[in-house]
């Protein structure tokens, strides 16, 4: 089973995003895009659709057996002019009996596109069960240049076999059949995954060698996972497909980064590709190492008084992993100061191991910028939910603020130019109460983050509660330039 948590994601990363119909019956479907190239034809794009087989109808075919047929339209366009676009029926295996139907079935495409900015439009329906259809649209891009070295998206891999076939599937004898989630539950104890290296005798020189680590990172911290760690050194070409996997059976629950970098005979790195990935371990009980032993002498954090420490731990929860929010929370609890001095040290080391305390220092400083811009009458500004934010990502590239729209509660709308390999995410924020300074997020095309894609009619229900819940987009009201602002900042 999938888990209800989703992610969009921008290309050149791979996106996981549920999709449901509104019809009786929901249309339970899973989608990602992927970017690759190939060096005669141009970048490609490959959807990945997933159809939960208990959310469709299953009805007799010509051949006596029972089989869901999906009507699925597929669109690139970009100023009104139709670049790609695919148009068919997917159908389920066949079945003898509608209590054999288990198991969830898939479609592969590629839309071959030229570099740029593409609107990408997906209508699925039940052809067994028509109703209205269910539309979803993103922002994409194909922005691979193999006249430097990079990486095609990493495609998360459910299984392979090697192959001399040509399909949809296939990519360098290899046929592929995508893991279409980030979502690896318990019973999951591997990542398989695969991406292709372009490019490199741009700077390296042919057959020199090369290596390529992938491991894992913690996606709030960025701490490389030394226990999750595999590398393979190979030649240097024009395109270098890799395919790897690595045991995830004692990875804790949490939100991670998968990341694959291409490293020289000097250890420079060449060029790294990432995706996240969201882990549900219960059954793996993980505690923090053993901080009894670190030294805190003659360190920065032998000289913060003591009064302050349980605040300054509390400031670290915006940037820290849940598993460190839980250790944290017990070490405040706890009337050890010793304790809390090594925890203070240590979250430091793991972020900056030569220089903690410039680290800190630097991160204090926003911490005190947030508090001063965000603050609430009951909350201090890094409790806030842009306080979060501020510090997790930085001070944002674009802050517009709109407090003077009558048909409106006030709201901003947060733009940041790039977050790690991701380009120009959004936030929106929203104060309900009118009187505070206290704004909620209620939306963000950032992985990992709240997402409500009908975060418009959520600020329009100021005046106008008689809004469906299901309209995603608001009407416009006088004096609004809420769907203007939020699409001129991609």
């Amino acid at each position: 089973m999938k888990s209800p948590f989703f992610a969009a994601f921008m290309l050149l990363q791979l996106f996981c995003m549920p999709l449901m119909a509104s019809d009786t019956k929901k249309i339970k479907a899973y989608l990602m895009l992927a970017e690759f190239t190939d060096p005669s034809l141009g970048n490609y794009i490959e959807s990945y659709l997933s159809i939960s087989a208990k959310s469709v109808i299953y009805k007799p075919n010509q051949n006596g057996k029972y089989q869901s047929s999906i009507g699925v339209n597929i669109l690139f366009s970009k100023n009104d002019s139709i670049y790609a676009y695919g148009k068919y029926n997917l159908l389920s295996p066949e079945y003898d009996d509608v209590n054999d139907i288990k198991l969830d079935f898939t479609d592969v495409q590629r839309f071959f596109l030229k570099p740029g900015e593409y609107t990408f439009e997906l209508n699925i329906i039940d052809n067994n069960n028509p109703g209205q259809p269910f539309t979803y649209s993103q922002i994409v891009s194909s922005q691979l240049n193999i006249s430097k070295p990079c990486m095609s998206t990493i495609e998360l891999v459910d299984s392979y076999t090697k192959s001399d076939a040509t399909n949809n599937r296939t990519k360098n004898r290899f046929e592929i059949i995508p893991y279409i989630s980030s979502y690896y539950p318990e019973a999951l104890n591997e990542i398989t995954f695969y991406t292709e290296i372009y490019g490199l005798t741009r700077d390296i020189a042919q057959d020199e060698s090369v290596i390529v680590n992938a491991y894992l990172e913690g996606f709030e911290s960025g701490t490389h996972m030394t226990d999750f760690f595999r590398f393979q050194k190979v030649k240097s070409a024009n395109i270098i497909p890799f395919l790897s996997s690595l045991n995830i059976k004692s990875l804790p629950s949490g939100n991670y980064n998968l990341v694959i970098e291409v490293r020289d005979k000097e250890n420079k790195l060449i060029v790294e590709q990432k995706t996240f990935i969201q882990r549900n371990n219960p059954s793996f009980i993980s505690t923090p190492e053993t901080l009894t032993a670190l030294n805190i002498a003659n360190t920065f954090v032998e000289k913060i008084h003591t009064d302050s420490l349980n605040q300054f731990i509390k400031y670290l929860y915006p940037i820290s992993s849940r598993l460190e929010v839980e250790y944290a929370n017990n070490v405040v609890a706890n009337t050890n100061i010793l304790a809390k001095q090594q925890y203070f040290l240590s979250f430091w080391q793991k972020r900056n191991n030569l220089q903690p305390n410039t680290a800190w220092e630097e991160y204090y400083l926003n911490v005190l910028e947030a508090n001063k811009l965000f603050k609430t009458q009951t909350r201090k500004g890094y409790a806030t939910d842009r306080g979060r934010v501020y510090l997790q990502y930085g001070k944002p590239d674009s802050r517009l603020i709109y407090d003077r729209e009558p048909s409106l509660y006030p709201y901003e709308l947060w733009q940041y130019y790039k977050i790690d390999n991701f380009s120009n995410k959004r936030f929106v924020f929203v104060n309900t109460d009118l009187v505070s300074n206290n704004y909620f997020l209620i939306h963000s095309d950032a992985i990992g983050e709240v997402r409500d894609d009908r975060w418009q009619t959520r600020l329009n229900k100021r005046n106008n509660w008689y809004k469906s819940f299901d309209e995603e987009k608001a009407n416009d009201q006088f004096g609004s330039f809420l769907r203007d602002a939020y699409d001129i900042s991609r």
